[in-house]
């Protein structure tokens, strides 16, 4: 495939200290491989690992990767998506994506209730109750762009029953008042561990920030470095 991405020595070390933090060697080369595979950007959150405790790493594409797999086929002719209520009053999210050399759409339809995740407590967490509509409609992208254009070996984390809360509730600074001792993300506010994966972010901001804020932040300044190149 064309315009593969090259990471330097520094960039491979700051992907197994961010967005694969505690993988493997092997499950780490298979994250690079359907990175390479796929041409997906791990900075862009559109590939990342979670490591599971005694079981092998996780591998998630967001839909924003599906869709640039989709956009860079060449054969992407449109999506349309949206949520609708079922005969029992139940949320149902639903797409299609049409393919320029097909003559009928791809539609998927599912079900809120099958996907909305929640915390040790049984709770509905902050986005699937704030924004359900948005959720399970990315969910219904995300599975129709995958089936589309034969997308294998990735899926959504809200396919995984197991998967752990990668999206972590989001707050504003005004909102929290930090515990003495506790470090929190300069950006967001969560509660941060002082770990090598903070050490590194540490090193190359300046700041202290989670994982997720590094991600947008890394690639913010990539990008201006490139435009100003």
């Amino acid at each position: 495939m064309s315009d593969l991405v090259v990471y330097s020595g520094e960039e491979i070390q700051l992907i197994k200290e961010t967005v694969a933090a505690g993988c493997t060697e092997t499950e780490f080369a298979l994250l690079m491989q359907l990175s390479k595979t796929w041409q997906l950007d791990p900075f862009q959150k559109q590939i990342w690992a979670v490591k599971y405790p005694n079981s092998p790493a996780a591998i998630f594409c967001g839909r924003d990767g599906f869709l640039a797999i989709a956009h860079r086929s060449g054969q992407f002719d449109g999506m349309e998506s949206g949520t609708e209520t079922d005969e029992n009053g139940k949320t149902i999210g639903w797409c299609r994506v049409w393919r320029k050399d097909m003559s009928r759409p791809f539609h998927v339809r599912v079900p809120l209730a099958e996907y909305e995740q929640r915390d040790k407590q049984g709770n509905v967490t902050k986005f699937w109750r704030t924004k359900p509509q948005t959720m399970i409609t990315k969910v219904a992208e995300a599975q129709c762009l995958r089936k589309a254009f034969s997308v294998s070996g990735l899926y959504s984390p809200e396919e995984f029953d197991d998967a752990p809360q990668q999206q972590q509730v989001q707050r504003p600074m005004k909102d929290i008042t930090p515990q003495a001792g506790v470090l929190v993300c300069d950006t967001c506010g969560i509660a941060l561990r002082d770990d090598d994966a903070l050490k590194t972010i540490r090193e190359h901001s300046k700041r202290d920030m989670c994982r997720t804020c590094f991600q947008a932040w890394y690639t913010q300044q990539r990008d201006q470095a490139g435009e100003q190149a």
